[in-house]
Formats: C-alpha cells, structure tokens, sequence
C-alpha cells in the first residue's frame, strides 16, 4: 500500500493536482475533453465511494441501488419543492444511507458470494417501486426538466455551473478530492486497521477487540451516503433520468472493474482506474466501435486478474521501488 505520508507521495500528488488543474486553461473551447474529464472525475468518486465498504471483504454488486435511490431523492426534492440542487444532492445522500441500513439489517450475516447475489437482487426493489409509482415518480417515462446546478456567487465572482462546462469540470475535480480524503483517511485511520483486520480474517478481529458489527455498518452506511451524493450529482447534471439507467448493472459494475484496475487497496486506485479507462473508452474507443466500445472494460478487468491481481496502480509502485 502506497505510504501516503511521505514526501515523495506528497510530491507526486501536487504535480498531479497541478496538471488537473492547470490543462483547461490550454484547452479553452474543447467541450469534448470537459465533459469527458468531468465524467471522468465522476466515475472515479463512484468508484471511490464504492470501495470504502468493498475495504471490508464484502464486494457489492448492487450499489446502483444507492445510486439511483440518491439520483430520485435530489430530482424529486427539487422538482416538487423547488429546492436549490445544493441542498437536494446531500438528501439523495441520506436516502441512500437509509436504504444502506435496510441493506445491514436483511444482509449482516452474509458474506462472499452469498453477499454479493444478495446486493444485486436488491437493486430490483427500488426499481421496480419507481417504475411503478407513476403518479409521483413519473414511472417508466422518466423524470425529465431537472434543475441544473444553480449559479454560485462569491461576492463579486459568479459561476454559472448549470451552462459552464469549465465550471462543471472544477466542481466535480473538488468533488473527488473530498472523496478521494474520506477514502484516505477510512485506509489510513485506526478505523481503516479495523477494517484490514476484519477483511484479513473476521473472527480473530473480534478476538482481539475489533466491533466487526460497528465496522460493517458504518462503512456499509458511508458508502451508501457517498454513492446517493454521486447519483444526486448525476440527476442535476444530466437534467434526466428514468429507472434503467440509474438502476443499472453498468452502475453497479464499473466501480469494481475501475477499482480492481487501478488497485483495490491503494489510496488512489479506484480514481487512478477512472482517469486511465473512463477517457481511453470515451476518446479512442468509442470511436473506433460505436457500439461494442464498452468491451474495454471486461477485457481490461481479463487481464488484470491475469497479469495485476492487485491493480495496475500496485504494479506501477512496485516497479518504481524496484528501480
């Protein structure tokens, strides 16, 4: 595991920030690459939010249902009570965490597979109720006319988020960096020894004094609060939404595919896994295959599991500190 406190790391971090932060100044009418970056930056904070709880041992494969719950709990707070997006996006967050502890209290004895079928099959409950509630939710129609991100002001500085492209990019950059610190601080924290000691092996954590049930629960429920923040966020920047797409197995399946690349147990390595898949599907493979371009995912995840079990990430800092 990458050390994050040491100065090299720190150097590296900044150079990275810098980049991120410095290449839209060159870049000034590109809307392609802003809304693919922004994008980017988004996927790699699902993939993020996903793996706190996946830290645990327990691989989820229903966290669309987080995702989804989060994307109509912030679309509909704000088309019903016309509520600023700001104030919506962190509900669709509570949402999720509510369904995270219903998640806790049917499935705490899971684990593995067992687990992981549990979590897929639960994302059809949400769907279904929404699908069918057409006098509230719209149903299959879907829920379209959502507000954008509202204009923020500083003083005299206005930044229209909801039409600026450029100002979209910069939130969801902020956005993964607030991310990217809780998940760092979940690895890094004497919570996150917990957390290693229960996924090392459950049984001798709670002999040594390791509250598994506390630990499974609360990282069950940040999870679920930090994957509903992601799907509030998508419903306002999309503008719609309908069952299908928030409540997809794509949703639920590319942070593991992102995580796994780019290094389940590195601090950055499901956000190194969006920045390196997310763009080369969207600007080299899309083009080259319309229609199959999303086979990238599976084949990168193939080879990973053949020639990087623990992630590209882990296999690029190996060969760094054998150099």
């Amino acid at each position: 595991m990458m050390r994050t406190g040491s100065k090299p790391a720190a150097i590296y971090f900044i150079a990275i920030l810098l980049f991120f932060i410095c290449w839209p100044f060159l870049f000034q009418n590109s809307a392609l690459y802003y809304r693919v970056m922004t994008m980017t930056f988004f996927y790699g904070a699902l993939a993020l939010a996903w793996n706190v709880y996946a830290l645990t041992g327990n691989i989820s494969l229903g966290h669309a249902a987080f995702f989804g719950l989060g994307a109509y709990g912030s679309a509909l707070l704000s088309y019903y009570w016309h509520t600023s997006p700001y104030l919506t996006i962190p509900f669709g967050g509570i949402v999720g965490a509510l369904y995270g502890a219903l998640w806790y209290a049917v499935f705490r004895s899971l684990r593995g597979a067992r687990f992981a079928l549990a979590t897929l099959a639960s994302v059809e409950i949400p769907r279904v109720i929404i699908d069918n509630w057409e006098s509230f939710t719209f149903g299959s129609l879907g829920l379209i006319g959502i507000s954008s991100l509202t204009t923020l002001r500083f003083g005299s500085i206005v930044i229209a988020v909801g039409e600026s492209l450029k100002a979209q990019y910069y939130l969801l950059l902020c956005f993964t960096l607030l991310i990217l610190f809780i998940h760092w601080k979940v690895m890094k924290s004497k919570w996150g020894w917990a957390i290693r000691a229960l996924r090392e092996e459950e049984t001798a954590a709670s002999m040594l004094g390791v509250n598994t049930n506390f630990i499974h629960f609360a990282t069950l429920l940040l999870s679920a609060f930090l994957t509903g923040l992601c799907g509030g966020i998508y419903a306002h920047l999309m503008g719609l939404i309908e069952p299908p797409l928030v409540f997809s197995l794509h949703i639920s399946a590319l942070p593991l595919v992102l995580t796994m690349f780019g290094g389940r147990y590195l601090v950055y390595g499901p956000l190194l896994g969006a920045l390196i898949l997310y763009p080369l599907d969207q600007l080299l493979f899309h083009s080259l295959l319309p229609v199959g371009h999303s086979i990238l995912y599976g084949l990168m995840i193939i080879l990973t599991l053949l020639f990087f079990p623990r992630g590209i990430g882990s296999w690029v800092q190996k060969r760094k500190t054998a150099s």
